[in-house]
């Protein structure tokens, strides 16, 4: 009290000192302020030791607020108010471990500081050991973030309690709110003649003796029948009656698919029947199942199946939720602890494939405790604290659970071999139809087999989010498998789904303009898309295990689930998940704010200057790096008009010569020939003043024919083209000022159409794209190639994606123009900004380029690479001995004429062209951009590398003048976004805060470059299998090199480095071809 007594006098002095000077007074009026609120409150309590993760949950308010950071107690309520993030950001983290939110974000020494005078007291132990385990929703909030298993609920229920609903989701998620009971516990219940039959079940099922000998045993036949009676469920518990189905389903079941298995009935002699027929793909078939179940077994499953409200089948819960038990009573719930109760085989897959969804469950009753909650609070701070615990519940479900499916035996055997599941289990659980005698009319009953989309975890969290389906069908599936839940589980989805859900509630709350709860709004947005992204990572991890378990051993591309499910289903709702995001209000990643810093304005994009002579390639036109338009013909083209009516006639001759390429350079086909007979035709074209005449798309679009036709000619053995196209090939070349050779520019930028999806065409495409109607302007044109050369699936493939990802350049060239203006105004938000969307762009053509590879037979692929290497050859025509280019050496390595002139590219000459997409300014242009090499300098002796690099080189010089031009300025010194990063880091007035957001967006950035580059490297092993092992070594260099380029400006700034000393000036002169490592920056 004496100290905060004296800061307050010394305050009262400096203030009447400096009351003249309105700044200061502003200032020192602050000072002022927190000191009388400080000296006026309670000061936290003497320094604890001994304090529990349960005493730190109790103290999760606003007005009581505890936080865990590195192990130690802080006392933070007095802190809510003045927080830079705001009071909700720190509250989200009340009575919770913060450790890994504040290192990240990264903290000031003066926060660091603060800190300490807060601090109250240290844990117990460092993390909650599994002794002390919270079992409370609060107090498992607090747990420290890690992919480890919490070991589940506390199922520690009296015996004797039986008023507590056995599917209740309170307290213990989607599993039984009890232990399942033993089979044992039908012993004396009419329902024990069943239990005779668990254990023999994988035996007597497989060899088919277990329909034998029931057929056979009247007695036994009359026992099953009595447990059909109504008399027969009377006195029986839930717990009874949930077993007895589990019990009879599984019996059911092995007598529908006994003996099924292909070798079960072992093999007979060749001179006995002959050999054994083998099923199409595998080692098992259904083809002795019966389909009808006779009434011994039909009237008891009946019987039961109306009791419990569910199909008559094995389904999710009776082969996961209801079917397991612990070794150690008084242990968690963990691969090690539990075991199956049913089974209908003997092998460890079916044990630990059903063990690791019963795991999951467990972990998810974290996840359903904070649905519970964040849907029944109306305070909006408890939302925002429910939907940080969902989203830590999901993702250590995602990060701990999920993976076990995919565990190995110390011998590197799989636990759950993928083929054993997919050829032995999967059969004798999978979908199919049934008639029950006596029952349902006799009429076939339909059955769904167990599958994943039974569990009521994710439609849960689905209506609790507002997670729509938009496919009908999808809906329709849905509903089908909500019937094989426990009644219980669907009234309580029914629930979340009638009351408002916490997507709309969130919309319903923004703010009106800037307001005080504007921050709070912001944080909640922030904190339902972490949940949307776990649980899109959930999804996508589904989807491995269909692809793993069905698609990869049943080598096929489409296929169903075992309840029946369509997987193209799964990827309707992976996109509905994305679409119910929250756009965020925000201009780039900085959140928080360091009083005292001024605060950039967001920038827009300029308005670009397009000159008219570059406006053809203009990479701020709507077509991004593609051509301004379609490739079209010159009967239908604009630029047509104004020609001579000889020179059209001699340019529809060019035209009809290129569509005939496919079907006459196959085999060394006549082609040349056609080519050479058509020069009186062709005559006009000889005439340069008016070639040199004609508009530039005009002159672009005969360019492109002119190298097609040119190149197959060379294609069919020939070393140049006749003179009635060389001649003009040249002329046309110099005008463009690009060399006379079929590149990338030819093949993809400029050799495209579009056709919109409503746009009606009479016969053949036209060419020309046509705008669509106001109703169209949503969708996106079909993008496809003019000229091929064979006509395959693959070649136009391959042109067709890459079409399609140079038209939609156009959002990273914006990006990196919104940057430029950012960078000069110094506006740190708009910087991130561009990074952020540079980094989605190349996310989105990952996941574009994964989607083709799923798809996509590989086989041809490289046969096709192979057909095209003649065409893509560099014969005396091409030489780059043409007058304004200087000349190109003849290596050794290649093979030459009787001239000396290279004839054919090597095959790693190709591979390294299509790992660099020719000469595309795409790639280098974002290298540049990031002031990072696109072929790092450690790889530089690899023979790989060496021809990389010169395809690099060599790709300059064919790309369009204005792509150079834009290739240029960016990799001018300074210009780049990292120099930038480390000119801020040198100015004294940045907050830490906006050097972690750029350190963060710019190494999200590289991650997501060297993910796509990633992509190319899988395209060579399509195209060039040989050459697969040496481009991923490069890969793994470029990875390497990616990882020295990672900014670390938040440890410099820590360690109180400065920017560098050189004699270059600092980071503003450094050239872009000598970065500068982050530990030569340190020094």
């Amino acid at each position: 009290d004496q100290a905060w007594s004296r800061v307050l006098r010394k305050a009262s002095l400096v203030a009447t000192a400096v009351v003249a000077t309105g700044a200061a007074a502003t200032a020192v009026a602050e000072i002022l302020r927190r000191s009388r609120r400080v000296a006026g409150e309670a000061k936290p309590a003497k320094t604890k030791k001994g304090l529990t993760w349960t005493e730190v949950a109790k103290h999760d308010r606003l007005d009581d607020a505890w936080l865990v950071i590195g192990g130690e107690v802080y006392a933070v309520t007095r802190w809510l108010e003045d927080h830079p993030g705001g009071q909700y950001l720190l509250l989200a983290f009340a009575g919770r471990d913060a450790t890994e939110p504040f290192e990240t974000i990264g903290h000031s020494a003066v926060a660091r500081k603060e800190l300490r005078r807060m601090h109250l007291g240290t844990l117990q132990d460092e993390a909650p050991g599994e002794g002390a385990m919270p079992t409370s929703g609060k107090q498992r909030a607090g747990l420290e973030r890690s992919a480890t298993l919490t070991g589940g609920p506390d199922f520690k229920l009296e015996e004797d309690v039986v008023a507590v609903p056995l599917w209740g989701v309170e307290s213990h998620g989607f599993l039984p709110t009890r232990d399942p009971v033993p089979v044992e516990a039908l012993i004396g219940t009419a329902f024990e003649v069943f239990v005779e039959l668990v254990d023999v079940l994988p035996s007597l099922g497989f060899t088919g003796d277990l329909r034998t000998q029931l057929d056979a045993d009247q007695e036994k036949q009359q026992k099953l029948l009595r447990c059909g009676d109504p008399e027969a469920l009377v006195g029986l518990t839930d717990d009874q009656i949930e077993r007895a189905f589990g019990v009879a389903c599984y019996v059911m079941v092995a007598y529908w698919r006994a003996g099924t298995l292909e070798y079960s009935r072992g093999l007979r002699g060749v001179n006995n029947g002959g050999a054994t027929k083998a099923a199409p793909g595998g080692s098992c078939a259904i083809e002795n199942a019966t389909d009808r179940m006779p009434a011994f077994l039909a009237r008891p499953v009946m019987a039961l199946s109306r009791k419990v409200g569910r199909p008559p089948m094995i389904d999710y819960a009776t082969s996961v939720l209801y079917n397991w038990t612990r070794i150690d009573k008084d242990g968690p719930i963990t691969m090690s602890n539990v075991r199956c109760v049913l089974r209908l085989t003997g092998l460890i897959d079916e044990e630990w494939f059903m063990k690791t969804h019963v795991v999951i469950e467990s972990e998810s009753s974290h996840v359903i405790s904070a649905v519970i909650a964040a849907s029944r609070t109306d305070d909006e701070a408890e939302l925002l604290t429910q939907l940080v615990a969902l989203e830590e519940a999901l993702w250590r479900v995602v990060r701990a659970c999920l993976p076990i499916m995919y565990e190995r035996s110390e011998d590197g055997t799989p636990k759950c071999f993928e083929h054993i599941f997919y050829h032995i289990l999967r059969p004798l659980i999978k979908t199919g139809i049934l008639i029950f005698d006596g029952e349902e009319g006799n009429q076939p009953v339909f059955l769904h087999g167990p599958s994943g989309a039974m569990s009521s975890l994710l439609p849960c969290v689905d209506a609790a989010l507002g997670i729509e389906t938009s496919s009908e069908k999808l809906r329709e599936a849905m509903g089908k498998f909500k019937l094989s839940m426990p009644l219980a589980h669907q009234e309580f989805i029914d629930g979340l789904i009638a009351v408002p859900n916490i997507r709309q509630r969130i919309l319903v709350s923004r703010p009106v303009g800037e307001s005080s709860d504007s921050e709070h709004y912001d944080a909640l947005v922030r904190a339902f898309n972490r949940v949307i992204a776990r649980v899109l990572d959930f999804r996508w991890q589904h989807w491995q295990y269909v692809k793993n378990f069905v698609m990869k051993p049943g080598n096929i591309s489409h296929a169903v689930g075992t309840g029946g499910t369509s997987f193209d289903y799964l990827q309707q709702h992976i996109t509905d998940t994305e679409k119910a995001r929250i756009s965020e209000r925000h201009d780039g990643l900085a959140r928080v704010v360091t009083p005292g810093v001024p605060m950039w304005a967001s920038s827009s994009v300029p308005p670009m200057a397009h000159h008219p002579s570059l406006e053809y390639w203009s990479v701020d036109g709507k077509r991004g790096l593609l051509g301004r338009e379609p490739l079209v013909s010159p009967s239908k083209a604009s630029w047509a008009a104004g020609l001579p009516a000889p020179m059209l006639s001699a340019c529809e001759e060019v035209w009809n010569l290129a569509l005939k390429l496919p079907a006459l350079c196959a085999a060394d086909g006549p082609y040349y020939a056609l080519v050479d007979r058509s020069k009186d035709k062709l005559a006009p074209l000889q005439d340069d003043r008016v070639l040199i005449g004609m508009s530039e798309v005009a002159r672009e679009h005969l360019m492109t024919t002119l190298c097609h036709i040119a190149a197959g000619c060379h294609g069919t053995g020939h070393r140049k083209p006749p003179p009635c196209i060389e001649k003009p090939l040249r002329v046309v070349a110099r005008s463009v000022g690009r060399p006379p050779h079929l590149d990338f520019t030819e093949i993809v930028l400029s050799n495209w159409d579009a056709t919109y999806p409503r746009e009606n065409r009479a016969g053949s495409s036209t060419g020309q794209e046509t705008e669509p109607a106001e109703a169209d302007t949503q969708q996106s044109p079909q993008m496809h190639v003019v000229w091929r050369f064979l006509g395959t699936p693959d070649e136009e493939w391959y042109r067709a994606i890459h079409i399609v990802m140079h038209d939609e350049a156009r959002d990273v060239i914006a990006a990196i123009r919104v940057a430029h203006v950012a960078m000069r105004d110094h506006s740190d938000g708009g910087v991130v900004n561009s990074l952020e969307q540079t980094s989605n762009w190349l996310n989105k053509f990952c996941d574009y380029f994964d989607e083709h590879f799923e798809v996509k037979d590989s086989r041809t692929e490289s046969v096709m690479i192979r057909r095209l290497g003649p065409f893509l050859s560099r014969g005396k025509f091409s030489d780059l001995g043409w007058e304004e280019r200087g000349s190109r050496k003849v290596r050794a390595d290649m093979p030459n004429d009787a001239a000396g002139n290279s004839f054919e590219m090597l095959p790693i000459e190709t591979a390294a062209w299509v790992y660099c997409c020719g000469c595309s300014v795409l790639l280098p242009a974002i290298h540049a951009f990031l002031g990072v090499e696109q072929c790092p300098r450690e790889a530089h002796e690899d023979r790989i590398a060496q021809v990389v690099r010169r395809t690099l080189e060599e790709g300059r010089v064919f790309m369009p003048r204005s792509h150079l031009a834009f290739l240029e300025s960016l990799e001018k010194p300074g210009v780049s976004i990292r120099q930038y990063c480390f000119r801020r880091f040198g100015a004294k007035m940045v907050s830490v805060e906006a050097l972690h957001d750029l350190e963060v967006a710019y190494n999200d950035a590289l991650n997501t470059l060297g993910r796509y580059i990633s992509r190319r490297v899988h395209l060579i092993s399509r195209f060039f299998p040989t050459l697969k092992s040496e481009f991923e070594a490069l890969h793994s260099q470029y990875d390497a090199h990616m990882r020295v380029e990672r900014l670390q400006l938040l440890k410099m700034r820590q360690r109180g480095a400065a920017a560098w000393s050189g004699e270059d000036g600092g980071p503003a002169r450094a050239s872009r071809a000598t970065p500068i490592p982050n530990d030569k920056l340190l020094s």
